[in-house]
């Protein structure tokens, strides 16, 4: 497997918000380790994600769904989910699906910070 296949998920920590730096491939094969760090940070009582897609190389529909499950879980907790920094391929793809008007899309994770 090529490295740019594999997932990774890392967490940081602002005042504002949790951010998941999404690295790699979201696919079929992949899309639980996605899922389960967005549930480890709901369980940790981290309700506003921001998921930072500068490193994101492929999102498939099962990706996809599980963004909006997230999103969903974080605004049930009172939070919110917040996607940035989507490369021009990934951001094509939220379009044709609608994603874009659904999810709350920013450019960069500065505005998607401030928007908080």
């Amino acid at each position: 497997m090529e490295e740019k296949a594999k997932l990774s998920v890392e967490a940081e920590q602002s005042d504002k918000a949790t951010i998941l730096i999404v690295t790699g491939r979201v696919d079929g094969s992949s899309v639980g380790i996605l899922e389960s760090a967005v549930q480890e940070q709901i369980n940790a009582g981290n309700k506003t994600l921001v998921f930072d897609f500068k490193e994101l190389s492929y999102i498939s529909s099962a990706g996809l769904r599980a963004l909006l499950i997230a999103a969903r879980l974080t605004q049930k907790e009172g939070g919110k989910a917040l996607f940035c920094a989507l490369a021009d391929h990934i951001a094509e793809i939220f379009e044709i699906s609608g994603f874009n008007e659904i999810l709350d899309v920013r450019a960069t994770r500065a505005d998607a910070l401030e928007a908080v």
